[in-house]
């Protein structure tokens, strides 16, 4: 008899040792600020199902480790780049909302240099979760993108977060240069001197006639 409750106590104890164990926090962070031209997605613990993919490449397997890569915006011949991703965890409860969305960057200027999509599914307890999204940036200079429908805007180089159950998430875009009142001045003026140039010429060609 003591045999066996000292085995049905071992069995119990063992019980959370064997049990799945939720990622502290899968995360993700797209940035289009920090390289001009690109945009670089930096990713840890998604440890369950395909880990996190980009573009169809697998960036991080599954695991609580961490990676990153960094991809191109586009280029004139190919234009604006869509890339896609998906990223699988686990999670200690249920997902919350808003479990989708697409995010608009607006520049100062009133364009629109980067969009955000992103979807979630699945969750629960001792479940795995699903994030898939995409993201797009504009080229530069003078580049520009269309708002979806519906689409919240922000403002650019604002980071936007998307957390939910176990995974923190974040996209910022990059900042359009805008020129110094000193290079506006310059230009202003060599402006001006080109129409005064141009305006006394005219009134000699109109004296000599």
């Amino acid at each position: 008899m003591m045999k066996l409750l000292l085995l049905s106590c071992l069995t119990i104890a063992a019980i959370p040792l064997i049990a799945p164990r939720t990622a502290v926090a899968a995360s993700l962070t797209i940035d289009d600020a920090t390289v001009d031209g690109s945009i670089t997605f930096s990713v840890g613990q998604f440890d369950r199902g395909v880990g996190f993919i980009l573009d169809g490449t697998t960036i991080l397997a599954p695991s609580l480790g961490t990676a990153s890569a960094t991809v191109s915006e586009g280029t004139a011949g190919t234009g604006p780049i869509n890339h896609t991703f998906t990223g699988q965890w686990l999670t200690g409860g249920p997902l919350i909302s808003p479990l989708s969305g697409t995010i608009a960057f607006v520049e100062a200027g009133g364009g629109i240099s980067d969009i955000l999509t992103f979807n979630y599914s699945g969750g629960g307890s001792g479940s795995v979760a699903t994030l898939t999204g995409t993201f797009v940036s504009d080229l530069e200079p003078g580049g520009s993108l269309t708002a979806p429908a519906g689409a919240v805007l922000v403002s650019e180089g604002t980071a936007f977060t998307f957390n939910n159950t176990n995974i923190t998430a974040s996209a910022v875009s990059d900042v359009e240069a805008v020129p110094e009142p000193a290079s506006v001045a310059l230009v202003g003026t060599a402006l001006l001197g080109l129409g005064f140039g141009l305006l006394r010429r005219r009134r000699a060609a109109t004296l000599e006639n």
